[in-house]
């Protein structure tokens, strides 16, 4: 497992020993998460605070997608993207549970987020800790800045939503879980609108393959044609956004309320959540409008990412010259 060549220099390779060591031997007490990669683990490696992720070989993402990260983080750098420290030389084990002494393991090792998940925060029914709608709209302009990066740099990342949005001990946020995103390439004429997806081997693979991600927050040409593309991820964006503003802990018939929230008038009442504050009510009316902008059903009508960015950017400065 090894990542790019141009940027192996900048990557520590990590003894699956050591990592066995901080965690007490991958004990349940240091683990912070669970998914189809396999578990994440806290730790202190070095005097450095980090997660570990260990691919279970049998989980539901496979080592392409373990490595397809590795080789992605590997060559990115962006205040909003979670950085990847480093990673494990061992060869692949035969278990799909890390030995206490690490022996076999695939690891990858990251900067730790000190406050979680993004999810994690609306889910929680503790109005004393929600975020403030100051915060959720600096969460939500953050993101959007390292998506148009990724865009900018022909990544597609394939499952935007608040489960991987993270959040420092500032409530700065970083995006990841970047194992499923590809690397595309725009081919045909102009205007075409046809992607071709493609592996950290350089070799493509087939347009209409069943779509990868997460499926409430898959845009409607992604479920039908497993077409993915930069306005796939907006249409998730949107739906991020859209949970920043109610607290909702799902997407499930937001764009349907939203849209009903404005015609009728009902935004402050009924759709912005109270935990997070006396929300000023154009700033609210600023971040539904952009997120419903996003979840156009037509993806040629959705805006960019860095519009995105461009307009959330504009509104924080508004606001922070409001400030007395």
């Amino acid at each position: 497992m090894k990542p790019a060549a141009s940027a192996a220099g900048d990557l520590r390779v990590f003894s699956a020993a050591d990592l066995a060591d901080a965690t007490s031997g991958f004990s349940p007490l240091f683990l912070i998460g669970e998914g189809g990669f396999g578990k994440v683990f806290r730790a202190m490696v070095h005097l450095t605070p980090v997660a570990i992720k260990v691919l279970d070989h049998e989980g539901l993402q496979g080592l392409r997608e373990f490595q397809n990260e590795m080789t992605i983080l590997a060559g990115l750098q962006h205040p909003h993207i979670v950085r990847l420290l480093g990673y494990t030389a061992e060869g692949p084990g035969e278990s799909s549970v890390p030995s206490k002494d690490g022996e076999g393991i695939q690891a990858l090792v990251y900067e730790l987020m000190a406050r979680g998940s993004l999810d994690e925060h609306l889910a929680s029914k503790n109005t004393a800790t929600s975020l403030g709608w100051f915060t959720r709209i600096k969460i939500a302009a953050q993101t959007a800045c390292a998506l148009a990066y990724l865009h900018n740099n022909g990544i597609i990342h394939r499952d935007i939503k608040p489960a991987n949005v993270f959040l420092d001990a500032d409530f700065n946020a970083k995006l990841g879980d970047i194992g499923l995103a590809a690397m595309d390439r725009l081919y045909g004429g102009p205007g075409a609108h046809r992607w071709q997806n493609l592996d950290t081997t350089g070799q493509g693979s087939s347009v209409g393959q069943e779509a990868i991600g997460t499926w409430q927050y898959l845009a409607p040409e992604y479920r039908t044609q497993s077409h993915s593309s930069v306005q796939t991820d907006t249409y998730a964006l949107g739906l991020t956004l859209l949970q920043l503003v109610t607290g909702a802990s799902g997407p499930k018939d937001l764009v349907h309320l939203a849209q009903a929230a404005l015609e009728q008038a009902t935004l402050k009442s009924k759709f912005l959540d109270a935990s997070a504050g006396d929300w000023d009510l154009q700033a609210g009316e600023r971040m539904v409008k952009l997120a419903l902008w996003c979840c156009m059903h037509n993806p040629s009508q959705r805006p960019s990412c860095a519009t995105v960015f461009t307009s959330l950017k504009a509104l924080l400065e508004r606001l922070c010259s409001m400030q007395p």
